[in-house]
Protein backbone atom coordinates (compact mmCIF):
# COMPACT_ATOMS: atom_id res chain seq x y z
CA UNK A 1 0.00 0.00 0.00
CA UNK A 2 2.96 2.53 0.88
CA UNK A 3 4.14 1.86 -2.57
CA UNK A 4 0.70 3.22 -4.02
CA UNK A 5 0.29 6.09 -1.77
CA UNK A 6 3.84 7.50 -3.05
CA UNK A 7 3.45 6.52 -6.59
CA UNK A 8 0.17 8.52 -6.45
CA UNK A 9 1.39 11.16 -5.16
CA UNK A 10 4.55 11.89 -7.08
CA UNK A 11 2.50 11.68 -10.23
CA UNK A 12 0.15 13.99 -8.99
CA UNK A 13 3.09 16.52 -7.86
CA UNK A 14 4.81 15.93 -10.95
CA UNK A 15 1.67 17.06 -13.32
CA UNK A 16 1.34 20.01 -11.25
CA UNK A 17 5.13 21.02 -11.87
CA UNK A 18 4.92 20.68 -15.03
CA UNK A 19 1.74 23.02 -15.07
CA UNK A 20 3.20 25.80 -12.73
CA UNK A 21 3.13 28.74 -15.07
CA UNK A 22 -0.85 28.13 -15.03
CA UNK A 23 -0.99 28.97 -11.17
CA UNK A 24 0.04 32.51 -12.25
CA UNK A 25 -2.71 35.06 -11.89
CA UNK A 26 -0.70 37.42 -14.01
CA UNK A 27 -0.40 34.62 -16.80
CA UNK A 28 -4.40 34.46 -16.96
CA UNK A 29 -6.99 35.86 -19.16
CA UNK A 30 -8.52 38.39 -17.41
CA UNK A 31 -11.79 36.56 -17.01
CA UNK A 32 -9.88 33.62 -15.51
CA UNK A 33 -7.94 35.48 -13.18
CA UNK A 34 -10.50 34.84 -10.01
CA UNK A 35 -10.27 31.06 -10.83
CA UNK A 36 -5.98 31.18 -11.07
CA UNK A 37 -5.90 33.08 -7.81
CA UNK A 38 -8.46 30.19 -5.91
CA UNK A 39 -5.94 27.50 -7.62
CA UNK A 40 -3.02 29.13 -6.56
CA UNK A 41 -3.96 29.60 -2.77
CA UNK A 42 -4.89 25.28 -2.79
CA UNK A 43 -1.43 24.55 -4.29
CA UNK A 44 0.28 26.91 -1.75
CA UNK A 45 -1.61 24.92 0.74
CA UNK A 46 -0.01 21.87 -0.30
CA UNK A 47 3.43 22.78 -0.53
CA UNK A 48 3.09 24.17 2.97
CA UNK A 49 1.30 20.99 4.35
CA UNK A 50 4.60 19.32 2.95
CA UNK A 51 7.45 22.05 3.84
CA UNK A 52 5.91 22.10 7.39
CA UNK A 53 6.41 18.05 7.24
CA UNK A 54 9.93 18.43 6.35
CA UNK A 55 10.56 20.80 8.65
CA UNK A 56 10.89 23.57 5.86
CA UNK A 57 12.92 21.79 3.04
CA UNK A 58 11.57 19.64 0.75
CA UNK A 59 12.11 15.45 -0.51
CA UNK A 60 10.91 16.40 -3.80
CA UNK A 61 12.04 18.66 -6.47
CA UNK A 62 8.66 19.08 -8.06
CA UNK A 63 7.82 20.08 -4.83
CA UNK A 64 10.37 23.04 -4.46
CA UNK A 65 9.62 23.79 -8.02
CA UNK A 66 5.94 24.53 -7.15
CA UNK A 67 7.31 26.54 -3.76
CA UNK A 68 9.21 28.72 -5.97
CA UNK A 69 6.37 29.44 -8.12
CA UNK A 70 3.77 30.27 -4.87
CA UNK A 71 6.87 32.36 -3.74
CA UNK A 72 7.06 34.41 -6.60
CA UNK A 73 3.30 35.28 -6.78
CA UNK A 74 3.46 36.19 -3.56
CA UNK A 75 6.33 38.23 -3.39
CA UNK A 76 4.51 40.76 -5.98
CA UNK A 77 2.76 44.04 -4.76
CA UNK A 78 -0.45 43.75 -7.17
CA UNK A 79 -0.47 40.54 -5.45
CA UNK A 80 -0.58 40.66 -2.05
CA UNK A 81 -1.88 44.40 -1.88
CA UNK A 82 -5.09 42.63 -3.14
CA UNK A 83 -6.13 41.79 0.47
CA UNK A 84 -6.51 45.52 1.41
CA UNK A 85 -8.91 46.11 -1.50
CA UNK A 86 -10.80 42.71 -1.47
CA UNK A 87 -11.41 41.80 2.22
CA UNK A 88 -14.13 39.22 0.83
CA UNK A 89 -11.18 37.19 -0.33
CA UNK A 90 -9.24 37.46 2.29
CA UNK A 91 -8.91 33.95 2.33
CA UNK A 92 -7.39 34.02 -0.88
CA UNK A 93 -4.45 35.56 0.35
CA UNK A 94 -4.35 34.82 4.05
CA UNK A 95 -3.89 31.24 2.62
CA UNK A 96 -1.35 31.81 0.05
CA UNK A 97 0.94 33.90 3.09
CA UNK A 98 0.59 31.09 5.69
CA UNK A 99 1.62 28.51 3.15
CA UNK A 100 5.06 31.12 3.09
CA UNK A 101 5.39 30.78 6.77
CA UNK A 102 5.03 27.27 6.88
CA UNK A 103 7.56 26.98 4.38
CA UNK A 104 10.00 29.35 6.74
CA UNK A 105 9.34 32.34 4.42
CA UNK A 106 7.45 34.58 6.57
CA UNK A 107 7.08 38.31 5.51
CA UNK A 108 6.28 40.96 7.97
CA UNK A 109 4.84 43.22 5.07
CA UNK A 110 2.16 40.76 3.93
CA UNK A 111 1.45 39.75 7.32
CA UNK A 112 0.70 43.28 8.42
CA UNK A 113 -1.78 43.69 5.36
CA UNK A 114 -3.68 40.45 6.37
CA UNK A 115 -3.87 41.44 10.37
CA UNK A 116 -4.74 44.99 9.17
CA UNK A 117 -7.87 43.85 6.68
CA UNK A 118 -8.75 41.02 9.80
CA UNK A 119 -9.03 44.11 12.18
CA UNK A 120 -10.77 46.12 9.76
CA UNK A 121 -13.89 44.90 11.12
CA UNK A 122 -15.39 43.04 8.30
CA UNK A 123 -13.11 40.57 6.72
CA UNK A 124 -13.05 38.55 9.35
CA UNK A 125 -16.40 38.71 10.38
CA UNK A 126 -19.18 38.47 7.40
CA UNK A 127 -21.58 35.64 7.74
CA UNK A 128 -19.90 32.09 6.56
CA UNK A 129 -21.23 28.78 6.65
CA UNK A 130 -20.00 26.78 9.40
CA UNK A 131 -16.96 25.14 7.19
CA UNK A 132 -16.03 28.13 5.61
CA UNK A 133 -16.04 29.61 9.47
CA UNK A 134 -13.35 26.82 10.62
CA UNK A 135 -11.07 27.30 7.29
CA UNK A 136 -11.45 30.81 7.99
CA UNK A 137 -9.75 29.93 11.66
CA UNK A 138 -7.72 27.58 10.49
CA UNK A 139 -6.01 29.81 7.69
CA UNK A 140 -5.74 32.55 10.30
CA UNK A 141 -4.03 30.18 12.72
CA UNK A 142 -1.13 29.01 10.12
CA UNK A 143 -0.44 32.19 8.96
CA UNK A 144 0.46 33.59 12.62
CA UNK A 145 -2.58 36.05 13.01
CA UNK A 146 -4.41 37.44 15.85
CA UNK A 147 -8.18 37.46 15.46
CA UNK A 148 -10.22 37.14 18.38
CA UNK A 149 -12.62 35.70 16.71
CA UNK A 150 -14.64 32.55 18.94
CA UNK A 151 -12.55 29.69 18.49
CA UNK A 152 -13.00 26.19 16.26
CA UNK A 153 -14.66 24.57 19.34
CA UNK A 154 -17.55 26.88 19.19
CA UNK A 155 -18.43 26.62 15.45
CA UNK A 156 -17.89 22.62 15.25
CA UNK A 157 -21.52 22.01 16.94
CA UNK A 158 -23.25 24.13 13.68
CA UNK A 159 -21.15 21.62 11.20
CA UNK A 160 -22.94 19.01 8.87
CA UNK A 161 -20.07 16.52 9.65
CA UNK A 162 -21.63 16.83 13.55
CA UNK A 163 -25.23 16.81 12.74
CA UNK A 164 -24.23 13.12 11.78
CA UNK A 165 -26.61 13.19 8.79
CA UNK A 166 -28.41 10.72 6.53
CA UNK A 167 -25.72 9.49 3.76
CA UNK A 168 -28.48 9.02 1.43
CA UNK A 169 -29.49 12.80 1.31
CA UNK A 170 -26.32 14.87 1.01
CA UNK A 171 -25.16 16.36 -2.31
CA UNK A 172 -22.03 16.68 -4.00
CA UNK A 173 -21.65 20.39 -1.76
CA UNK A 174 -22.62 19.05 1.35
CA UNK A 175 -19.59 16.55 1.28
CA UNK A 176 -17.39 19.03 0.44
CA UNK A 177 -18.71 21.01 3.85
CA UNK A 178 -17.83 17.46 6.27
CA UNK A 179 -14.20 17.16 4.46
CA UNK A 180 -13.03 20.13 4.80
CA UNK A 181 -14.78 20.50 8.31
CA UNK A 182 -12.81 17.63 9.00
CA UNK A 183 -9.44 19.03 7.61
CA UNK A 184 -9.72 22.37 9.36
CA UNK A 185 -10.79 21.10 12.65
CA UNK A 186 -7.83 18.50 12.57
CA UNK A 187 -5.27 20.74 11.50
CA UNK A 188 -4.91 18.03 8.63
CA UNK A 189 -4.49 15.39 11.08
CA UNK A 190 -2.34 16.83 13.45
CA UNK A 191 -4.62 17.33 16.61
CA UNK A 192 -7.73 15.97 17.77
CA UNK A 193 -10.28 18.54 17.78
CA UNK A 194 -12.51 19.38 21.65
CA UNK A 195 -15.79 17.66 19.50
CA UNK A 196 -18.63 18.72 20.80
CA UNK A 197 -20.73 16.77 23.57
CA UNK A 198 -22.47 13.68 21.76
CA UNK A 199 -20.25 12.94 18.48
CA UNK A 200 -18.80 9.86 17.88
CA UNK A 201 -15.98 9.08 16.40
CA UNK A 202 -16.67 5.26 15.13
CA UNK A 203 -20.27 7.01 13.46
CA UNK A 204 -17.86 9.74 11.94
CA UNK A 205 -15.40 7.24 10.56
CA UNK A 206 -18.63 5.36 9.64
CA UNK A 207 -20.26 8.04 7.35
CA UNK A 208 -17.05 8.89 5.42
CA UNK A 209 -16.54 5.34 4.68
CA UNK A 210 -19.84 5.14 3.39
CA UNK A 211 -19.90 8.11 0.93
CA UNK A 212 -16.44 6.78 0.13
CA UNK A 213 -17.76 4.29 -1.30
CA UNK A 214 -20.84 6.15 -2.93
CA UNK A 215 -18.22 8.59 -4.42
CA UNK A 216 -16.50 5.41 -5.95
CA UNK A 217 -19.51 4.13 -7.32
CA UNK A 218 -20.16 7.52 -9.08
CA UNK A 219 -16.11 8.01 -10.17
CA UNK A 220 -16.35 11.27 -8.31
CA UNK A 221 -12.16 11.02 -7.99
CA UNK A 222 -11.86 14.56 -6.29
CA UNK A 223 -14.83 13.10 -3.63
CA UNK A 224 -12.92 10.23 -2.97
CA UNK A 225 -9.75 11.71 -2.75
CA UNK A 226 -10.95 13.85 -0.28
CA UNK A 227 -12.24 11.82 1.69
CA UNK A 228 -9.47 9.31 2.07
CA UNK A 229 -7.46 12.76 2.86
CA UNK A 230 -10.71 12.95 6.14
CA UNK A 231 -10.03 9.53 6.77
CA UNK A 232 -6.06 10.03 7.23
CA UNK A 233 -7.30 13.40 9.18
CA UNK A 234 -8.97 10.99 11.87
CA UNK A 235 -5.94 8.70 11.96
CA UNK A 236 -7.10 5.58 10.15
CA UNK A 237 -4.78 4.57 7.92
CA UNK A 238 -5.65 1.03 7.26
CA UNK A 239 -8.79 0.07 6.84
CA UNK A 240 -10.26 -1.69 3.69
CA UNK A 241 -12.23 1.46 2.62
CA UNK A 242 -8.80 3.21 2.32
CA UNK A 243 -7.44 0.23 0.50
CA UNK A 244 -10.18 0.19 -2.33
CA UNK A 245 -10.09 4.55 -2.35
CA UNK A 246 -6.37 4.14 -3.23
CA UNK A 247 -6.93 1.38 -5.53
CA UNK A 248 -9.59 3.44 -7.29
CA UNK A 249 -7.29 6.67 -7.07
CA UNK A 250 -4.36 4.27 -9.13
CA UNK A 251 -6.41 3.22 -11.36
CA UNK A 252 -8.17 6.38 -12.69
CA UNK A 253 -4.60 8.22 -12.58
CA UNK A 254 -3.38 9.48 -15.84
CA UNK A 255 -0.38 8.02 -16.77
CA UNK A 256 0.69 11.78 -16.75
CA UNK A 257 -0.12 12.27 -13.37
CA UNK A 258 -2.72 13.94 -13.27
CA UNK A 259 -6.55 13.03 -12.11
CA UNK A 260 -9.51 13.91 -14.01
CA UNK A 261 -12.29 15.88 -12.07
CA UNK A 262 -15.71 15.20 -12.15
CA UNK A 263 -18.20 16.68 -14.69
CA UNK A 264 -19.38 19.97 -14.48
CA UNK A 265 -16.27 21.29 -12.40
CA UNK A 266 -15.76 24.18 -15.01
CA UNK A 267 -18.16 27.45 -14.80
CA UNK A 268 -20.04 28.04 -17.61
CA UNK A 269 -18.06 30.97 -18.68
CA UNK A 270 -14.81 29.16 -18.48
CA UNK A 271 -15.89 26.34 -20.73
CA UNK A 272 -14.39 27.32 -23.82
CA UNK A 273 -10.67 27.24 -24.12
CA UNK A 274 -8.04 25.10 -25.36
CA UNK A 275 -7.38 21.64 -24.69
CA UNK A 276 -4.15 22.37 -22.55
CA UNK A 277 -6.13 24.96 -20.48
CA UNK A 278 -9.47 22.64 -20.07
CA UNK A 279 -7.20 19.95 -19.03
CA UNK A 280 -5.50 22.21 -16.21
CA UNK A 281 -8.57 23.49 -14.71
CA UNK A 282 -10.86 20.43 -14.98
CA UNK A 283 -7.70 18.13 -13.04
CA UNK A 284 -5.74 20.26 -11.14
CA UNK A 285 -7.78 20.15 -8.05
CA UNK A 286 -8.61 16.51 -8.01
CA UNK A 287 -4.61 16.40 -8.88
CA UNK A 288 -4.00 18.16 -5.67
CA UNK A 289 -5.92 16.59 -3.61
CA UNK A 290 -4.60 13.08 -4.30
CA UNK A 291 -1.41 14.98 -3.54
CA UNK A 292 -2.65 15.65 -0.29
CA UNK A 293 -3.78 12.32 0.42
CA UNK A 294 -0.24 10.61 0.05
CA UNK A 295 1.36 13.67 1.94
CA UNK A 296 -0.98 12.56 4.60
CA UNK A 297 -0.05 9.11 4.44
CA UNK A 298 3.35 10.01 5.04
CA UNK A 299 3.42 12.46 7.45
CA UNK A 300 4.51 11.23 10.71
CA UNK A 301 2.92 13.92 12.80
CA UNK A 302 -0.60 12.82 11.44
CA UNK A 303 -2.38 10.90 14.37
CA UNK A 304 -2.81 7.13 13.53
CA UNK A 305 -5.25 5.17 15.82
CA UNK A 306 -7.02 1.83 15.02
CA UNK A 307 -10.36 2.01 13.06
CA UNK A 308 -12.52 1.81 15.63
CA UNK A 309 -15.55 -0.91 15.34
CA UNK A 310 -18.64 0.83 13.39
CA UNK A 311 -21.68 1.41 15.56
CA UNK A 312 -24.43 -1.23 15.56
CA UNK A 313 -27.78 -1.12 14.46
CA UNK A 314 -29.96 0.89 17.28
CA UNK A 315 -32.33 -2.57 17.38
CA UNK A 316 -35.23 -3.92 16.64
CA UNK A 317 -37.58 -2.09 18.50
CA UNK A 318 -39.01 0.99 16.36
CA UNK A 319 -39.01 -1.85 13.55
CA UNK A 320 -41.68 -3.72 15.09
CA UNK A 321 -43.73 -0.77 16.18
CA UNK A 322 -43.84 -0.13 12.17
CA UNK A 323 -44.55 -3.26 10.84
CA UNK A 324 -47.22 -3.57 13.69
CA UNK A 325 -48.90 -0.63 12.77
CA UNK A 326 -48.49 -1.44 8.48
CA UNK A 327 -49.66 -4.91 9.74
CA UNK A 328 -52.99 -3.34 10.77
CA UNK A 329 -53.21 -0.77 8.23
CA UNK A 330 -53.12 -3.95 5.86
CA UNK A 331 -55.37 -5.92 7.22
CA UNK A 332 -58.15 -3.21 7.27
CA UNK A 333 -57.51 -2.21 3.83
CA UNK A 334 -57.28 -5.86 1.88
CA UNK A 335 -61.10 -6.18 2.22
CA UNK A 336 -61.41 -2.94 -0.29
CA UNK A 337 -59.11 -3.56 -2.27
CA UNK A 338 -59.73 -5.81 -5.69
CA UNK A 339 -58.61 -9.21 -5.41
CA UNK A 340 -55.07 -8.94 -7.52
CA UNK A 341 -54.33 -6.20 -4.82
CA UNK A 342 -55.55 -8.18 -2.10
CA UNK A 343 -53.36 -11.14 -2.73
CA UNK A 344 -49.54 -9.33 -2.17
CA UNK A 345 -51.27 -7.47 1.00
CA UNK A 346 -52.40 -10.53 2.63
CA UNK A 347 -49.35 -11.92 1.83
CA UNK A 348 -47.13 -8.76 2.90
CA UNK A 349 -49.22 -8.75 6.62
CA UNK A 350 -48.61 -12.13 7.02
CA UNK A 351 -44.72 -12.28 6.17
CA UNK A 352 -44.46 -8.91 8.84
CA UNK A 353 -46.66 -10.60 10.96
CA UNK A 354 -44.20 -14.17 11.52
CA UNK A 355 -41.37 -11.88 11.75
CA UNK A 356 -42.64 -10.46 14.88
CA UNK A 357 -43.72 -13.69 16.10
CA UNK A 358 -47.37 -13.37 15.99
CA UNK A 359 -48.93 -15.01 12.90
CA UNK A 360 -52.21 -14.66 14.00
CA UNK A 361 -52.20 -11.19 13.66
CA UNK A 362 -53.25 -11.70 9.54
CA UNK A 363 -55.50 -14.03 10.34
CA UNK A 364 -58.67 -11.65 9.80
CA UNK A 365 -56.86 -10.46 6.05
CA UNK A 366 -55.99 -14.26 5.30
CA UNK A 367 -59.23 -15.68 6.23
CA UNK A 368 -61.32 -13.32 3.98
CA UNK A 369 -58.93 -13.74 1.13
CA UNK A 370 -59.59 -17.60 1.47
CA UNK A 371 -63.55 -17.13 2.07
CA UNK A 372 -62.68 -14.80 -1.95
CA UNK A 373 -60.60 -17.46 -3.48
CA UNK A 374 -62.64 -20.43 -2.28
CA UNK A 375 -65.88 -18.35 -3.61
CA UNK A 376 -65.01 -16.96 -6.84
CA UNK A 377 -67.64 -17.58 -9.50
CA UNK A 378 -67.14 -19.46 -12.63
CA UNK A 379 -63.19 -21.42 -12.23
CA UNK A 380 -60.83 -21.04 -9.37
CA UNK A 381 -58.67 -18.34 -8.32
CA UNK A 382 -55.66 -18.13 -10.48
CA UNK A 383 -53.18 -18.60 -7.87
CA UNK A 384 -50.37 -18.82 -10.87
CA UNK A 385 -51.11 -15.36 -11.68
CA UNK A 386 -50.09 -14.26 -8.80
CA UNK A 387 -46.41 -13.15 -7.61
CA UNK A 388 -44.79 -16.07 -6.06
CA UNK A 389 -43.52 -14.38 -2.58
CA UNK A 390 -47.31 -13.39 -1.76
CA UNK A 391 -48.61 -16.95 -2.74
CA UNK A 392 -45.69 -18.26 -0.09
CA UNK A 393 -46.76 -16.07 2.01
CA UNK A 394 -50.16 -16.63 2.14
CA UNK A 395 -49.55 -20.31 2.33
CA UNK A 396 -47.27 -19.92 5.21
CA UNK A 397 -49.56 -17.41 6.58
CA UNK A 398 -52.64 -19.82 6.68
CA UNK A 399 -50.80 -22.97 7.48
CA UNK A 400 -49.47 -20.93 10.74
CA UNK A 401 -53.25 -19.38 11.80
CA UNK A 402 -54.26 -23.26 11.49
CA UNK A 403 -56.34 -22.14 8.12
CA UNK A 404 -57.53 -23.85 4.71
CA UNK A 405 -58.02 -22.08 1.26
CA UNK A 406 -59.10 -25.25 -1.01
CA UNK A 407 -57.98 -23.41 -4.18
CA UNK A 408 -54.80 -22.26 -3.17
CA UNK A 409 -54.02 -25.84 -1.58
CA UNK A 410 -55.54 -27.52 -4.89
CA UNK A 411 -52.39 -24.93 -7.10
CA UNK A 412 -49.88 -25.95 -4.38
CA UNK A 413 -50.79 -29.61 -5.06
CA UNK A 414 -50.40 -29.64 -8.98
CA UNK A 415 -47.50 -27.71 -8.34
CA UNK A 416 -45.61 -29.57 -6.32
CA UNK A 417 -46.94 -32.73 -8.62
CA UNK A 418 -45.60 -30.85 -11.50
CA UNK A 419 -41.85 -30.31 -9.65
CA UNK A 420 -41.66 -34.42 -9.13
CA UNK A 421 -41.33 -34.82 -12.68
CA UNK A 422 -38.10 -32.32 -12.98
CA UNK A 423 -34.40 -32.39 -12.47
CA UNK A 424 -33.82 -28.60 -12.99
CA UNK A 425 -35.76 -25.11 -12.32
CA UNK A 426 -34.78 -21.53 -13.38
CA UNK A 427 -33.00 -19.79 -11.10
CA UNK A 428 -36.12 -17.36 -10.00
CA UNK A 429 -38.34 -20.60 -8.89
CA UNK A 430 -36.05 -21.26 -6.13
CA UNK A 431 -37.84 -19.58 -3.48
CA UNK A 432 -41.28 -21.56 -4.56
CA UNK A 433 -39.06 -24.80 -4.34
CA UNK A 434 -38.54 -23.79 -0.84
CA UNK A 435 -41.80 -22.73 -0.30
CA UNK A 436 -43.27 -26.27 -0.78
CA UNK A 437 -40.58 -27.75 1.23
CA UNK A 438 -42.17 -25.68 4.44
CA UNK A 439 -45.02 -27.04 3.63
CA UNK A 440 -44.35 -30.75 3.24
CA UNK A 441 -45.36 -30.21 -0.78
CA UNK A 442 -41.36 -32.04 -1.44
CA UNK A 443 -38.91 -33.92 0.60
CA UNK A 444 -35.78 -32.31 1.57
CA UNK A 445 -34.41 -34.58 -1.05
CA UNK A 446 -36.41 -33.82 -3.96
CA UNK A 447 -35.92 -29.91 -2.70
CA UNK A 448 -31.54 -30.15 -2.48
CA UNK A 449 -31.76 -31.47 -5.99
CA UNK A 450 -33.94 -28.84 -7.59
CA UNK A 451 -31.84 -26.18 -5.64
CA UNK A 452 -28.60 -27.64 -6.76
CA UNK A 453 -29.31 -26.87 -10.16
CA UNK A 454 -29.70 -23.05 -9.43
CA UNK A 455 -27.32 -20.63 -9.45
CA UNK A 456 -27.65 -17.56 -7.99
CA UNK A 457 -24.61 -15.93 -10.04
CA UNK A 458 -27.20 -15.60 -13.13
CA UNK A 459 -29.11 -13.38 -11.97
CA UNK A 460 -26.57 -10.39 -11.64
CA UNK A 461 -26.68 -9.32 -15.56
CA UNK A 462 -25.35 -5.90 -15.22
CA UNK A 463 -27.58 -4.66 -17.76
CA UNK A 464 -30.45 -5.31 -15.38
CA UNK A 465 -30.84 -2.37 -12.69
CA UNK A 466 -30.05 -2.71 -9.31
CA UNK A 467 -33.86 -2.73 -7.95
CA UNK A 468 -34.52 -5.92 -10.56
CA UNK A 469 -31.64 -7.48 -9.37
CA UNK A 470 -32.35 -7.00 -5.72
CA UNK A 471 -35.86 -8.92 -6.05
CA UNK A 472 -34.67 -11.22 -8.09
CA UNK A 473 -31.97 -12.36 -5.43
CA UNK A 474 -34.67 -12.04 -2.44
CA UNK A 475 -36.75 -14.61 -4.51
CA UNK A 476 -33.75 -16.52 -4.79
CA UNK A 477 -33.52 -16.70 -0.96
CA UNK A 478 -36.96 -16.63 -0.12
CA UNK A 479 -35.94 -13.77 1.79
CA UNK A 480 -33.36 -15.25 3.68
CA UNK A 481 -29.17 -14.20 3.71
CA UNK A 482 -27.69 -15.58 1.12
CA UNK A 483 -25.23 -18.49 1.88
CA UNK A 484 -23.10 -16.91 -0.62
CA UNK A 485 -20.29 -19.07 -2.44
CA UNK A 486 -17.72 -18.10 -5.07
CA UNK A 487 -15.66 -14.97 -5.57
CA UNK A 488 -16.42 -12.84 -2.10
CA UNK A 489 -15.71 -9.56 -4.22
CA UNK A 490 -18.36 -10.01 -6.64
CA UNK A 491 -21.07 -9.77 -3.54
CA UNK A 492 -19.45 -6.87 -2.66
CA UNK A 493 -19.65 -5.46 -5.88
CA UNK A 494 -23.24 -6.07 -6.08
CA UNK A 495 -23.92 -4.89 -2.73
CA UNK A 496 -22.27 -1.50 -3.75
CA UNK A 497 -24.64 -1.54 -6.72
CA UNK A 498 -27.41 -1.89 -4.83
CA UNK A 499 -25.87 0.80 -2.15
CA UNK A 500 -25.00 3.51 -4.73
CA UNK A 501 -28.81 3.02 -6.50
CA UNK A 502 -30.08 4.26 -2.79
CA UNK A 503 -30.02 7.62 -2.88
CA UNK A 504 -31.17 8.87 -6.78
CA UNK A 505 -34.39 5.93 -5.58
CA UNK A 506 -35.12 8.30 -2.33
CA UNK A 507 -34.41 11.87 -4.58
CA UNK A 508 -37.26 10.99 -6.76
CA UNK A 509 -39.37 9.04 -4.01
CA UNK A 510 -39.60 5.81 -5.61
CA UNK A 511 -40.56 3.76 -2.37
CA UNK A 512 -40.99 0.56 -3.75
CA UNK A 513 -37.46 0.73 -5.24
CA UNK A 514 -35.79 1.81 -2.21
CA UNK A 515 -37.53 -1.09 -0.33
CA UNK A 516 -36.67 -3.56 -3.19
CA UNK A 517 -32.77 -2.34 -2.72
CA UNK A 518 -32.55 -2.64 1.35
CA UNK A 519 -33.91 -6.15 1.08
CA UNK A 520 -31.43 -7.50 -1.14
CA UNK A 521 -28.97 -5.73 0.59
CA UNK A 522 -30.28 -7.30 3.61
CA UNK A 523 -30.33 -10.67 1.45
CA UNK A 524 -26.33 -10.34 0.42
CA UNK A 525 -25.17 -9.90 4.13
CA UNK A 526 -25.56 -6.10 4.52
CA UNK A 527 -28.27 -5.23 7.30
CA UNK A 528 -26.23 -3.45 8.77
CA UNK A 529 -24.49 -1.15 6.56
CA UNK A 530 -24.36 2.77 7.47
CA UNK A 531 -26.16 2.68 3.99
CA UNK A 532 -28.80 0.36 4.49
CA UNK A 533 -29.48 1.71 8.14
CA UNK A 534 -29.91 5.51 6.81
CA UNK A 535 -32.09 3.81 4.17
CA UNK A 536 -34.29 2.09 6.63
CA UNK A 537 -34.67 5.78 8.53
CA UNK A 538 -35.76 7.09 5.04
CA UNK A 539 -38.57 4.66 5.16
CA UNK A 540 -39.66 5.25 8.46
CA UNK A 541 -39.92 8.68 8.18
CA UNK A 542 -42.73 7.82 5.13
CA UNK A 543 -45.22 6.05 7.78
CA UNK A 544 -48.46 7.48 8.37
CA UNK A 545 -49.41 7.50 11.93
CA UNK A 546 -52.07 5.26 10.33
CA UNK A 547 -49.55 2.25 9.49
CA UNK A 548 -49.51 2.79 5.59
CA UNK A 549 -46.79 4.24 4.06
CA UNK A 550 -45.78 6.94 1.49
CA UNK A 551 -47.11 10.73 0.49
CA UNK A 552 -48.38 10.68 -2.79
CA UNK A 553 -49.02 14.20 -2.94
CA UNK A 554 -52.34 13.50 -4.91
CA UNK A 555 -55.50 14.28 -3.89
CA UNK A 556 -57.66 11.85 -6.15
CA UNK A 557 -59.14 9.27 -3.38
CA UNK A 558 -57.82 5.76 -5.68
CA UNK A 559 -54.51 7.17 -6.83
CA UNK A 560 -53.69 7.58 -2.61
CA UNK A 561 -55.17 4.07 -2.14
CA UNK A 562 -53.67 2.82 -5.06
CA UNK A 563 -50.38 4.33 -3.98
CA UNK A 564 -50.08 3.73 -0.59
CA UNK A 565 -50.99 0.11 -1.01
CA UNK A 566 -48.56 -1.06 -3.06
CA UNK A 567 -45.79 1.02 -1.52
CA UNK A 568 -46.90 -0.78 2.22
CA UNK A 569 -46.72 -4.25 0.89
CA UNK A 570 -43.21 -3.20 -0.20
CA UNK A 571 -42.20 -1.24 2.47
CA UNK A 572 -43.65 -3.37 5.43
CA UNK A 573 -41.77 -7.05 3.45
CA UNK A 574 -38.56 -5.20 3.38
CA UNK A 575 -38.33 -3.63 6.86
CA UNK A 576 -39.37 -7.48 8.15
CA UNK A 577 -36.49 -8.99 6.17
CA UNK A 578 -33.63 -6.57 8.17
CA UNK A 579 -36.03 -7.15 11.07
CA UNK A 580 -34.90 -10.67 11.04
CA UNK A 581 -31.33 -10.20 10.54
CA UNK A 582 -31.13 -7.42 13.64
CA UNK A 583 -29.60 -8.53 16.72
CA UNK A 584 -32.02 -8.66 19.64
Amino acid sequence: MADTWRTVEQGAVSWLAAHRTRFDPDAADEGRVLFVRKALVEVALLVGLRARAESGSFDDADYQTLFDQVTAVAARASYRELVARDERALLLYAGTYASQRLCGRPDREFERLIGQAVSGRYAACFERVPFRQLDLLHTLELAGIDHGIPEANAVLPFSLLCADPSVLKLSDGDVYAITHTVFYATDFGRRTPRWPTGFDLPQAVELLEALSLLCRRKENADLVAELLCCLLCLGIRDSPETERAWAFLADVQEPSGRVAGPDGVLPPELENGDPEYRGWATGYHTTIVAALAGHLARDAAVIRRPRPSPPRSAGRGRLEAAIRRAIAWLTDDAPEAPFDDAVPAAGAASRAARSVGEPQLAARTLTRLAQRADGALAQPVAWGQQGVDAVAECARGLSACGLACDSLDRFLTDTAGTLTGLTAVPTTAAGGVRLLQDLGRLTAQQADSLLASTDPASLLAENRSPAITAVALAQYADGRPLRLGGDASVWRSVAERFAAALPAACRSYRLEEVAALLQGLGVVGWADHRITRDGVDFLLCQQHPTGAFGYPARDDHRERATAQRGWTRSCVVALSCLYDLYDE
